[in-house]
């Protein structure tokens, strides 16, 4: 039965008539995610993302200011959290994919997402890298791509060590010439 002291259960017994109030054990309220939450979920969205291109060896950097700007486009308070995927998987993925398609980029590149200046809109930037990246820096590293406070999904850390042993292969066949 709904407590009848609480305010939000004297507007849900106002709006809903009581035989279906009766079918419910419970109602729960949630109170509205902060930007710093909101801004986990969507970075949490994006680590999909970039476990994504990982597998095919290209690294992506997303900076703080895009994804504010992705917060600012797809956060609709009514839904919440739930538009931001669907926002990404339209905009972003399919930018990254229409990127692949053109062969702006591919294996050994890094991809980088920021908000422009003035704030209203993505700007990718690509780096062929000719090796591996530290993401968080941005410099040249043994590990491919680095998504902080988390794991890479199991196929994209095989694609990372893929990647090292080719890399020691090419070397190892440098090598082998010079000699």
């Amino acid at each position: 039965m709904l407590d009848a002291t609480r305010p939000s259960n004297a507007i849900v017994r106002r709006h809903f008539r009581p035989e279906l109030l009766n079918r419910l054990d419970e109602i729960v309220v949630f109170d509205p995610l902060s930007h710093d939450q909101l801004r986990k979920v969507a970075r949490l969205q994006m680590k999909d993302v970039a476990s994504r291109l990982a597998e095919r060896g290209i690294a992506l950097v997303v900076t703080d200011a895009a994804l504010d700007y992705i917060l600012v486009e797809s956060y609709d308070p009514v839904y919440d959290m739930r538009p931001i995927r669907r926002w990404l998987e339209k905009r972003v993925v399919t930018e990254l994919s229409r990127m692949l398609v053109r062969e702006e980029i591919d294996e050994n590149t890094t991809v980088y997402i920021d908000a422009n200046p003035k704030g209203n809109e993505l700007v990718y930037r690509v780096e062929k890298n000719g090796g591996l990246v530290n993401v968080a820096t941005g410099q040249n590293s043994e590990v491919l791509i680095q998504i902080p406070n988390g794991t890479t999904r199991d196929d994209a850390a095989q694609a990372v060590k893929k990647m090292k042993v080719e890399e020691m292969d090419d070397k190892d066949d440098a090598n082998e010439m010079d000699m």
